[in-house]
């Protein structure tokens, strides 16, 4: 009877007697068996007219990407599965788009440079991105379900009508605590290949399921009369990572494990609320946090049931079998027919992700590191403790760490160190042969010994390049060309001829930096081209006469580092900055150090990163997690190993578009930038990429002979709305905190001043580097340090710059100021 009914929809709806909606919503006021048909049929109808969708339900097929050279697959990235889309609503809603050239790779690839940490392609053509799942979907399926070859790809799947093949980033945003998760993401054992169709009963009604099992492990499945026990086995289990839901009603994070299946002894048998009048997710989840229990669970519609403990092998049917609408809101579903809606506690509402809590009365907003970590942890290094005080503004923040003073040192290394760094061509258009010479001038100031020049397809960069070439002349401030991949073409011999010829070009001048005798060369990206970088690229340039040390940023497994003879190192491009939520590590450079062998490894070193276009433009709209004193901290943790790494690229001199930019503000900036980058001037950060530079180029930290204090922050609170601002908070805004991140380097002994607003600080201070951080109030900052009763260095930013609550637009670039600017 069922499949008659299923046709019978399809055809009224084709006919537009009917709308593609089923034509009762499935939900606790629906007979159970009624909805699981009317959920087949609109599975069955979405397939049958997947490509002619529209607009009406909300899905229209994204638009195309511009045509745009993409990089490959990104170390970090894994294959989650195939998993169902959601209904009136994507699953992912961070950026899309659809290409007839779509492969897995491109799709990823893209998301990885939005900073997404899930991708998922489907129908062959269309490309998802996102952070978190939205709606109803997210049910896994079986893989062969996903079988649409991709458009770019035949050999690959590409998802299917209404199912996505889904990858996820292995370094996501869930928060690690100790005793409670000890990596970044949370695996769970899930089963795939077999499924048994199955119908169950509760209430009096019946509902069909589907039950997957684990590896050769024996099931016990309810039946109609909950008696009878079906038994079967898969062939395979996969590891599969859950998303982070938040609680709305106290903030409280917990797992979303999935739509397991329930039975009359109940999964959950801690605490229950059946009958739950007005339950929601969020009210079940805080009705079993506040019983004390680990995990909650939501079931059809209006019960709620806790328990602090997991049987050993939960079984879960699709995610579309939790379909019972919950009774106090009917737009999210509450489980179903013995299907649990079940959720993990991962931190409780009030608490930090870091889980460290003590009785310390360290000052409010202070840390204070006299002289700098040397990358390891030491006996000497005090314990970290954390406390609540109330700050003049009357607000509650949490004080910060207390970091026991440490020798600076440097790792040993008879090796030539060099520090570059990376400038936008494209971002020159109106420079002159004096606009080059001004910014050599500064950065060789700064110890920076050359450019990286990120040359694109725009003709006239050309002679931007050349006027640069003749501005740094016979200064010693060298110069080589980035070759950015992303838009200059690559997969025909013209495409290497040409790449050939740019090499040429300059490889004779002066100013040309050479390693090992050779001519240096660079690429953005280019693991995806088409050319043989070794034939084509390398070896054609020999044959010119042109010895080239090619050291190229490809974002391709770094396994593949040591087999590619065509590179002689390889640039770490993303070690500049955290790809989550945690403090940036040494982790990813151990790792491509290890892979390269006898390679060269060159890292990363930035001050921050966050880029606001519209989809309208350029559609980026991210941010990297830049606070704790990265710019400093980042730098001592290379010069803590600068036995394994030769060359250092700060990224970047001039990218105002990603607010990464350490020198003036000038040339032709990204329409749209200015909004976040006038007035916000970065040059003031050049004391510290001296202080640091010399440091890694000699194997000696300098001696400090003048006083200053250079201080930073972002204009308004990273959780703040902004009133006219249509592109939206940027992902990963919740990565930032509200703090005055200062660094003093003092001569001697001192007592300094911080103040933001109405909220005022004083610090002891010894001889060195020190660290400090002061929670942000409302107004202008400034600092000053004083030594027998005077002060010896000041900064008051004044008008320039101000701390608002209410701001209009999102702007979470820092503004950065300094005594000595």
């Amino acid at each position: 009877m069922a499949p008659v009914v299923a046709s019978a929809v399809a055809l009224l709806a084709i006919a537009g007697a009917v709308d593609a909606k089923p034509l009762l919503k499935p939900g606790r006021h629906a007979n159970p068996h009624v909805a699981s048909v009317l959920s087949a049929s609109k599975r069955s109808l979405h397939s049958l007219m997947a490509r002619y969708y529209g607009t009406k339900h909300g899905l229209s097929k994204p638009p195309p990407l511009p045509e745009k050279r993409d990089t490959t697959l990104p170390a970090g990235w894994s294959y989650f599965g195939c998993v169902s889309e959601s209904w009136e609503e994507r699953l992912l809603q961070g950026f899309a788009f659809s290409s007839s050239s779509l492969t897995p790779l491109l799709c990823v690839t893209q998301c990885t440079k939005l900073g997404y940490t899930f991708a998922a392609t489907e129908f062959g053509d269309e490309c998802y991105c996102g952070d978190e799942f939205v709606g109803t979907g997210g049910g896994r399926a079986d893989d062969t379900t996903c079988n649409i070859p991709c458009e770019g790809d035949t050999s690959e799947g590409c998802g299917a009508a209404w199912y996505l093949s889904l990858y996820q980033y292995n370094s996501s945003e869930l928060a690690s605590c100790s005793g409670v998760v000890t990596t970044a993401s949370v695996t769970a054992t899930l089963p795939t290949a077999t499924e048994v169709t199955t119908t169950v009963v509760e209430n009096g009604t019946t509902s069909v399921g589907i039950v997957t099992a684990t590896a050769n492990a024996t099931v016990a499945v309810p039946t109609a009369n909950a008696t009878d026990a079906v038994s079967t086995t898969a062939s395979a289990t996969t590891t599969a990572s859950y998303p982070v839901y938040t609680d709305a009603s106290d903030a409280s994070e917990w797992y979303s494990l999935g739509c397991a299946v329930d039975s009359d002894d109940r999964l959950l048998t801690g605490s229950s609320k059946v009958g739950f009048t007005g339950m929601t997710i969020d009210s079940c989840l805080s009705y079993c946090e506040d019983a004390g229990f680990k995990y909650a669970g939501a079931e059809y519609g209006d019960e709620c049931y806790c328990a602090n403990t997991l049987p050993e092998n939960v079984q879960y049917h699709e995610d579309y079998a939790c379909n019972v609408v919950c009774d106090g809101n009917a737009t999210e579903a509450c489980g179903g027919g013995y299907a649990l809606e079940l959720f993990e506690l991962l931190s409780a509402a009030g608490n930090s992700t870091d889980c460290t809590t003590s009785s310390s009365s360290v000052p409010s907003g202070v840390l204070i590191a006299t002289g700098t970590k040397t990358g390891t942890t030491t006996a000497a290094t005090a314990a970290t403790t954390k406390a609540a005080t109330t700050v003049a503004s009357g607000t509650t923040q949490t004080a910060a760490t207390t970091v026991s003073t440490t020798t600076q040192t440097a790792a040993a290394s008879s090796e030539s160190h060099y520090v570059w760094a990376h400038h936008m061509v494209g971002n020159t258009y109106p420079y002159t042969q004096s606009n080059w010479a001004s910014d050599i001038s500064q950065a060789q100031a700064a110890g920076i010994d050359g450019f990286a020049l990120n040359m694109g397809s725009d003709s006239w960069q050309v002679d931007r390049i050349s006027d640069a070439y003749s501005a740094a002349g016979s200064s010693g401030f060298k110069l080589f060309l980035s070759l950015d991949m992303t838009v200059l073409s690559c997969s025909s011999s013209s495409d290497a001829s040409n790449l050939v010829n740019l090499v040429k070009k300059f490889s004779g001048l002066s100013a040309q930096a050479k390693h090992d005798g050779k001519v240096l060369v660079s690429t953005f990206a280019g693991s995806d081209c088409g050319i043989s970088w070794q034939n084509d690229f390398v070896s054609a340039l020999e044959n010119a006469g042109v010895s080239i040390f090619f050291v190229p940023s490809v974002f391709s497994d770094p396994s593949t580092f040591s087999s590619n003879s065509w590179m002689d190192g390889e640039l770490n491009w993303n070690s500049g900055w955290p790809m989550g939520s945690a403090d940036l590590d040494t982790s990813s450079d151990k790792k491509y150090i290890s892979a390269l062998g006898d390679k060269e490894y060159w890292a990363a070193v930035s001050p921050f990163f966050f880029t606001h276009f519209s989809p309208a433009t350029w559609n980026k709209n991210w941010l990297y997690k830049s606070d704790e004193w990265l710019y400093a901290t980042r730098w001592e943790d290379l010069i803590a190993m600068r036995d394994q790494v030769k060359s250092v690229e700060i990224l970047t001199w001039n990218d105002y578009g990603e607010s990464s930019y350490i020198g003036p503000i000038e040339g032709a900036l990204p329409s749209g930038s200015e909004v976040w980058t006038n007035g916000f001037t970065h040059t003031a950060l050049n004391s510290l990429t001296t202080y640091y530079a010399t440091a890694f180029k000699t194997g000696s930290y300098p001696s400090i002979t003048e006083d200053e204090i250079v201080m930073w922050a972002r204009p308004h609170p990273h959780d703040a709305t902004a009133s006219s601002d249509s592109t939206g908070r940027p992902t990963g805004w919740n990565y930032t905190e509200n703090y005055l991140w200062a660094v003093v380097l003092a001569t001697a002994d001192s007592t300094v001043t911080l103040t933001s607003g109405s909220n005022t600080q004083t610090f002891q201070v010894s001889a060195g580097l020190n660290k400090l951080k002061l929670a942000m109030s409302a107004g202008s900052i400034s600092g000053s340090i004083s030594r027998s009763g005077s002060t010896v260095a000041s900064y008051n930013a004044g008008s320039a710059f101000t701390y608002t609550t209410t701001p209009q637009t999102y702007n979470y670039n820092y503004f950065v100021g300094s005594s000595s600017s």
